[in-house]
């Protein structure tokens, strides 16, 4: 978004990512049709390999870390990653570093860059950092997903920050010409509600078994979502409307054939970058009332209570009656056109706050505060 403001942008990273399963990152860039430059490991210069390539006015440099996680490459080849680092960081001389993360590594090269008269504006996309005041005091700059978080931040640790909605990939990812059929469900993880889409999913089949939900796999699995039913003294795998998908690399291929998202979180949400797709994809989001869901709905879609209480640490599925309001709506939906016309319709006008024409003069004027404070 930056780089089509005219901004020149680089990217340093890994590619560790939260993914279950390990993708080898040039055959994943090749799907793209990116075709990097591999600069192999194993040599003098560097211990694993490095990617490199151009994409949408972006300059990517990448350490391939094989099979290690997000955090246990730091310890192993911290030190590769530091000489990209600060390859580019003096080759380029960047007037802002935009960064994530609070390990000792990442707060030298957070202090490296400040040393060279670089702005650092830190990405705060979760509640994990509320031990690190003396880190966020030294920032230029606090960016959040929404309104929620930076009152959080403010109110537990008294930190400022500045909310603005996400940023969004629209390329081919977003489209209007879709085929609803399914109430999509991504991630049935237990922080995600797995306890209460189980009792969901047993209920609307008795009750609609024509009404169908996919679940899309990710940290939750299938095998998560049966164990949770069992546990509850019912079998999900006896229900024919329930269709299990396994993770798809592209959202579009979640929501071309997507009639609504369920979101039944159980954490406080920082944004919710689902219901954000959601909505610009004219797709009602249902989402539970926690964190900044709602107000990532944009006044589009449905946000429904669910007991403080349910948590994620819930040993069985909840009871009947909290799934109710939840039932009754996809009933709705899917029985009522003119019902799901306009709130597809809404969701729609909510999705336009995310649109690059609409979103990057506002990311753009924040970073020009930076320079010029």
């Amino acid at each position: 978004m930056l780089a089509a403001a005219g901004a020149e942008v680089r990217a340093v990273a890994t590619t560790a990512s939260e993914g279950a399963v390990r993708q080898d990152p040039v055959a994943f860039l090749r799907e793209l049709n990116i075709e990097p430059e591999v600069r192999k490991g194993r040599t003098p210069e560097r211990v694993r390999p490095e990617l490199a390539f151009g994409h949408r006015g972006v300059e990517y440099r990448l350490l391939d870390v094989g099979p290690r996680d997000m955090h246990a490459w730091q310890k192993v080849l911290g030190t590769q990653f530091n000489l990209l680092f600060d390859g580019e960081l003096h080759a380029f001389r960047p007037d802002i570093l935009i960064a994530f993360g609070g390990l000792p590594g990442d707060v030298r090269r957070y202090e490296r860059a400040r040393r060279q008269g670089t702005k650092v504006v830190f990405s705060l996309r979760n509640l994990g950092y509320t031990r690190a005041t003396d880190l966020l005091s030294e920032m230029d700059g606090i960016l959040t997903p929404s309104r929620f978080l930076t009152d959080h931040y403010r109110n537990s640790i008294g930190v400022e920050s500045t909310p603005l909605p996400l940023p969004m990939e629209l390329n081919d990812e977003f489209r209007y010409e879709r085929d609803p059929i399914f109430f999509t469900m991504i991630n049935p993880a237990p922080e995600k509600g797995l306890m209460l889409v189980a009792t969901l999913a047993e209920q609307l089949s008795i009750r609609r078994p024509d009404i169908p939900i996919m679940f899309i796999e990710s940290r939750g699995s299938a095998g998560r979502l049966v164990q949770a039913g069992l546990a509850g003294g019912f079998d999900l795998r006896r229900h024919e409307n329930l269709i299990m998908s396994p993770s798809l690399p592209q959202p579009k291929d979640i929501y071309l054939a997507t009639r609504a998202l369920l979101v039944p979180s159980l954490i406080q949400e920082p944004a919710g970058r689902v219901v954000a797709e959601a909505v610009l994809n004219g797709i009602p989001p249902l989402v539970s009332d926690r964190g900044g869901m709602a107000e990532t709905c944009n006044g589009a879609g449905f946000c429904l209570p669910v007991p403080a209480e349910i948590t994620p640490g819930r040993a069985v599925p909840v009871t009947p009656d909290i799934v109710e309001p939840w039932i009754d709506l996809m009933i709705r939906l899917e029985g009522d056109e003119e019902f799901y016309r306009r709130e597809s319709l809404k969701a729609r006008k909510a999705g336009e706050i995310y649109l690059p024409e609409n979103l990057q003069p506002r990311y753009v004027e924040y970073f020009r505060s930076i320079l010029d404070g």
